[in-house]
């Protein structure tokens, strides 16, 4: 069984790689911001690292620019590793990896690639290649690992927390933004996959969830090229949103729509070969003022509420049962400077539960997807 499983892994990854949206790394927003993040990691420890060589060695110069060459090696390889390999080009089969597999083995690598580094530094700095092999048995190794544990380890955690609660998201707790309630202008984009109950009773809820995995693995890409943020997933439902000035720019959040259409039309053969169906979704589209604040005591998250968030639901549920790719409202539509080749249809002023204003709704389509 574990061979099956394994195969099973090996088919999924390679099967991402040659013909995937998502499962490659050439999405240009995902790479954008892997190089800052790599860029901060290495000016940190170019940083800290000269002055950790001076305290636990000896307090020269020579020692200084050996923590400096180290503090550009080994965070490359390292951090490279981590962002470009185990979470780019080989995210998919180290998924299929359990917990203690996934951590034994990168641990393993990513020892091997501090040792490495830090022995192409030592070959750099004094100019003689048999240092590559006589540093591995340096005394300096003693508080030169445990260092490294805790960088490693710190890395580590900073990017999983990213994956987790997202980049925006794990600023916003930093630095403390949203610790007091405040208002703030906000566009939001509802999406919800249509005919997922019929998709579930075929597939099974593992397929089903699998099927699910894959569009939301798709649209990540459109979302980051569109400077969005993902606010929450609730079942086969998908929340986007921006403050208002980015969102409105360049009409981003209309753009972000469709360009996860494109997305998923081009993984059109890989989903009828896995799934035997195409994932089909409906958007709803609204902005305006919301309150933010930090909600949570044994589990903490940034919560947005307001009747934008209720409009935007219902304006998708309106999508839903009318057919339509996605609708918007009039007031958010006011401040958009629509993309070519979107064509914008009236829908009337439609009656919002819980709201006592009826709302102007547009209907959005884009020619080359129809």
């Amino acid at each position: 069984m574990s061979t099956v499983c394994a195969k099973r892994r090996f088919e999924c990854w390679r099967t991402a790689r040659g013909r995937g949206y998502a499962g490659r790394d050439v999405g240009t927003a995902r790479s954008r911001i892997r190089r800052r993040q790599l860029a901060a990691i290495v000016l940190v420890v170019c940083v800290i690292t000269p002055v950790f060589n001076v305290l636990t060695s000896e307090a020269s110069l020579k020692s200084a620019i050996q923590g400096l060459v180290d503090g550009v090696i080994i965070p490359l390889l390292v951090a490279g590793y981590l962002m470009f390999v185990r979470d780019g080009a080989l995210r998919t089969w180290f998924r299929g990896l359990g917990f203690w597999t996934d951590l034994a083995l990168s641990s393993a690598i990513v020892l091997t690639l501090f040792l490495v580094g830090r022995a192409a530094g030592q070959v750099i700095t004094s100019g003689e290649p048999r240092r590559f092999v006589t540093s591995f048995t340096d005394a300096h190794l003693t508080y030169a690992v445990p260092f490294f544990a805790v960088f490693a380890l710190a890395i580590q955690f900073v990017l999983q927390m990213n994956r987790m609660i997202g980049a925006n998201v794990l600023g916003y707790f930093a630095a403390g933004v949203y610790h007091r309630p405040k208002a703030e202008e906000r566009i939001f984009l509802f999406l919800d996959l249509e005919g997922s109950t019929q998709l579930a009773e075929r597939l099974g809820s593992a397929g089903y969830f699998e099927l699910l995995r894959r569009f939301v693995d798709d649209l990540t890409e459109p979302v980051l090229e569109a400077e969005g943020e993902i606010y929450q997933y609730a079942g086969d439902e998908i929340v986007i949103t921006w403050p208002i000035e980015t969102g409105a720019r360049a009409a981003n959040c209309v753009r972000c729509f469709f360009a996860i259409r494109a997305a998923v039309e081009r993984g059109r053969s890989r989903y009828e070969h896995d799934f035997g169906a195409v994932p089909r979704f409906r958007g709803g589209l609204h902005g305006g003022t919301v309150t933010a604040g930090e909600l949570g005591d044994l589990r903490q998250q940034i919560v947005f509420v307001g009747d934008i968030l209720n409009t935007a639901a219902r304006l998708e549920e309106y999508a839903k049962r009318m057919g339509l790719d996605l609708v918007a409202s009039g007031a958010l539509l006011d401040r958009l400077a629509l993309p070519p080749g979107v064509e914008v249809k009236h829908c009337g002023d439609l009656a919002i539960r819980g709201k006592e204003a009826r709302v102007a709704a547009y209907a959005l389509s884009h020619r080359s997807l129809d």
